[in-house]
């Protein structure tokens, strides 16, 4: 790139404010401001990181109050590829996020903060003076040795502080006298080694520099303690080929291998699998497909070997010199598809998620940015892994919430993969047993191609579900009225232990009660920032409100009117465990769950426990629901079928389809024939119906018909404006005006349809009050169009505006 004074650049900044802002580059520069890396800018009062997106020359109206972007941060290559700066312009404009704050989410977060780089000196006295002598440093560098060396070490402020700095510290981390590493913060550190990397292989060689360069050009970049350690090859050899410009010496992040991550799940065969017919038609028309893009939604039973679909279609787009993206909705199945990947991949994936420490997700990251991995997995924010040569994307669990961020930005990783297939010009394949509305009417519309398997593998049966209506069953008189265990499922239970199988409990609440009650007040011991109860959990002798995380000590009497009788009502994961352990004392349990998982690696080994059979029952929440394959579960029993039935959200019915079919899936997968026992008191339910049958398509035409009545997503968009702010005169105030700005806007398309403003159905949470205002049409780009204009109009101090785009939680 020419070097000019006059060039600009369109960066965007982590901000809420909607827009890019304009920065004149520096001369020295110029080379290095291309669009996609960071840069070090004054922002305000402060300096922060910005992403270039675009270069100009023409210098903007306002040129005087231009400042100048102060450092670039990326080295190597820049941190966005391209089609990744597209995808987040896509998704600023559809969800109407601020461009920075999409573009910090496809970051790790470490990279993302305020860029700061280090600067360390790894060559000694005598190394420098060589490099000197070899002209491959000039004497005035050794002056920044110096700097570093009596404490400056950041980059900028060497940069700022000393003339041609910038240049004298590019020659000295060429010749890998100092390493510039971003400075990263977390429990274990980063920790860097030398490598040697082969430059060039021209010109005559020893005996030994010849035995460095082969060692180079089987395995790239190679540690310099591997090197001499392991290949046996000498120091004086590399230090000679590197002086000859034959090699370069250059300090990485040390990797990470993860191989904890994997624990001691069983391997599938290798080899080559004989595939059913529906799966072979599955594979031969992605295969078809790879090198365009194409959207395909692979609906297939629990059991019917979708997973090694998947992994044929990644096989061949890495056959062909590409790389793959497999998106799971959870944490939780990580481990084990990221040990059938390790079966066929080896080494070259990279997994990707918020267990992992900032070092270990930054490793992975750069690995994936340099192209030494094929394959990446993780949930949603893996979508924006930085591959080069990406051939194909995988969305298992399609249907699957999780995908939806909770968050500014409020993205849909499942949405926005097609979009970048779409850019990308490759296919994706969207998979489950339950897919979404979105997608399956998609189908219906042409714009995706149905792909079915419709039997489990080996023609192993579907698990017969049996509904036991628990109106009339008598429980404990400690659970008031609700039921637990019925007779019916301790029985059940009973059969399976005494004959040696396994068996998985549902009960998608956490802790031991959802709330406590004071016999003879009835407080329910509200969180005092939220509008909920607090959930006791008996453990750790706490109540914990989960939408804060205010935690207080159970207390022996009550704080209203000191009475001594509390009743934990209602019943979670720990209260199931409590009672199982009474019935069934001499089988080994464990719970599953987001409390039980907190210690690092404890999911794989709980897993792990289970697979192997050292433990016979796992109870958990919805964590355990998908995914998983574990051959000795015969029985599945859901303790409460109606928890999410009850909820003011039109996706109820979808909710409990998806979460009671999932679960029942997990059911029967190996030689014996597996049941499912459901708890309702809503027998008749048509989502309850409908998974008796196994019969997804009966469910999707029963629900698309309510949707339609009452033009709901898929058939209308939908936008969710949340108002909040901790004084609740002024966030009411605001959503008035709010509201009475979209009623005019919406006025003008055809089928929309206001509702609100109103008090969320949480009306509270965190001490902030929370009024909502929902707005659907069928004329998607109209509505948000009519959402932006209105959220023009200038808030009250302390008021927040969130808008949501396609909702999937909307209390």
């Amino acid at each position: 790139m020419a070097s000019q004074s006059s060039r600009f650049a369109e960066i965007a900044i982590p901000t809420a404010v909607r827009g890019t802002f304009t920065y004149r580059v520096p001369e020295e520069l110029v080379a290095d401001v291309v669009p996609g890396v960071r840069v070090e800018v004054p922002f305000g009062a402060r300096l922060t990181t910005g992403f270039v997106l675009r270069l100009a020359d023409e210098a903007p109206a306002d040129i005087a109050r231009i400042r100048e972007i102060r450092e670039v941060l990326d080295e190597e290559h820049p941190a966005l590829l391209p089609e990744i700066v597209e995808l987040c312009e896509w998704a600023s404009d559809y969800y109407l996020a601020p461009i920075g704050e999409v573009l910090r989410s496809a970051l790790p977060a470490n990279m993302s903060a305020r860029g700061k780089r280090r600067a360390t000196v790894v060559a000694t006295d005598d190394e420098l003076g060589a490099l000197i002598s070899d002209r491959r440093l000039q004497k005035g560098d050794l002056s920044v040795v110096d700097a570093i060396r009596g404490g400056t070490r950041d980059v900028a402020r060497l940069g700022r502080a000393m003339k041609n700095a910038r240049a004298a510290l590019g020659r000295l981390r060429e010749a890998g006298a100092v390493r510039i590493e971003d400075d990263l913060r977390d429990n274990e550190g980063v920790r860097y080694d030398r490598f040697v990397i082969l430059q060039n292989d021209e010109g005559e060689l020893s005996s030994k520099q010849s035995e460095v360069v082969d060692a180079l050009r089987r395995g790239g970049g190679v540690a310099i303690h591997s090197a001499l350690v392991d290949a046996g090859l000498s120091a004086s050899s590399i230090s000679t080929l590197h002086k000859k410009g034959v090699v370069a010496i250059e300090s990485r992040a040390r990797r990470h291998t993860l191989d904890g991550f994997f624990g001691g799940m069983e391997p599938s065969p290798l080899g080559e699998l004989d595939y059913s017919d529906e799966q072979r038609h599955a594979i031969d028309s992605v295969r078809a497909s790879l090198g365009k893009f194409a959207a395909f939604l692979l609906q297939g039973v629990t059991g019917s070997g979708k997973t090694e679909v998947y992994i044929e279609i990644m096989r061949e787009a890495v056959r062909r010199g590409g790389q793959a993206i497999v998106l799971v909705p959870e944490i939780s199945l990580t481990p084990a598809l990221a040990a059938r990947l390790k079966e066929r991949f080896d080494d070259r994936i990279a997994i990707l998620h918020s267990g992992l420490s900032p070092s270990e997700r930054y490793d992975q990251w750069w690995r994936a940015r340099r192209g030494e991995v094929d394959v990446a997995i993780g949930p949603r924010s893996a979508l924006f892994t930085p591959f080069p040569r990406l051939g194909v994307i995988i969305v298992d669990e399609e249907g699957d919430g999780a995908y939806k961020q909770e968050e500014t930005p409020r993205y849909n990783a499942r949405d926005l993969a097609v979009v970048r297939a779409r850019i990308r010009g490759i296919p994706i394949v969207l998979g489950s047993a339950t897919p979404s509305l979105e997608s399956r009417e998609n189908t219906e519309k042409g714009k995706y191609t149905l792909l079915k398997l419709d039997r489990r593998v080996e023609s192993r049966p579907l698990p017969e579900v049996e509904v036991l209506d628990i109106r009339g069953e008598r429980g404990e008189k400690e659970d008031r009225g609700l039921i637990m265990f019925s007779g019916r499922l301790r029985e059940e239970l009973g059969r399976v232990f005494d004959t040696g199988e396994q068996a998985i409990i549902l009960m998608n609440r956490r802790g031991y009660a959802p709330f406590l009650l004071c016999r003879q007040c009835e407080n329910d011991f509200r969180c005092r920032d939220c509008s909920v109860t607090m959930t006791v959990h008996r453990r750790e002798g706490l109540l914990i409100c989960h939408y804060c995380g205010m935690r207080k000590p159970i207390p022996e009497r009550c704080p209203a009117c000191s009475g001594e009788v509390m009743q934990p009502i209602g019943f979670g994961t720990e209260k199931v465990e409590e009672r199982f352990r009474q019935y069934f004392p001499a089988v080994p349990v464990e719970v599953l769950d987001r409390d039980s998982i907190r210690k690092k690696g404890e999911l794989v080994r709980i897993l792990d426990r289970f697979r192997r059979g050292e433990t016979r029952c796992l109870i958990g929440t919805q964590m355990l629901s998908k995914g998983h394959h574990f051959p000795g579960v015969t029985l599945t029993a859901v303790i409460n079928a109606d928890s999410i039935l009850g909820y003011p959200d039109f996706r109820s019915a979808e909710k409990t389809f998806y979460l009671l079919t999932q679960v029942a899936g997990r059911s029967g997968r190996g030689t014996t024939p597996g049941r499912v026992v459901v708890q309702t008191g809503f027998p008749s339910h048509y989502a309850i119906q409908h998974v008796v049958r196994h019969d997804y398509d009966g469910f999707f035409a029963s629900e698309i018909e309510f949707r339609r009545k009452f033009r709901y997503p898929p058939v209308a968009g939908l936008i969710a404006i949340l108002i909040r702010g901790e004084e609740l005169s002024r966030v009411e105030k605001a959503a008035l005006a709010l509201g009475k700005r979209l009623e005019e806007r919406v006025r003008a398309i055809a089928d929309a349809r206001l509702q609100g403003p109103a008090p969320a159905p949480l009306a509270r949470i965190k001490g902030v009050f929370r009024y909502q205002v929902l707005v659907r049409s069928a004329e998607r780009a109209k509505l948000r169009r009519a959402v932006d204009d209105a959220l023009q109009g200038a808030l009250p101090p302390g008021v927040e505006v969130i808008v949501d785009v396609d909702p999937i939680n909307i209390l």
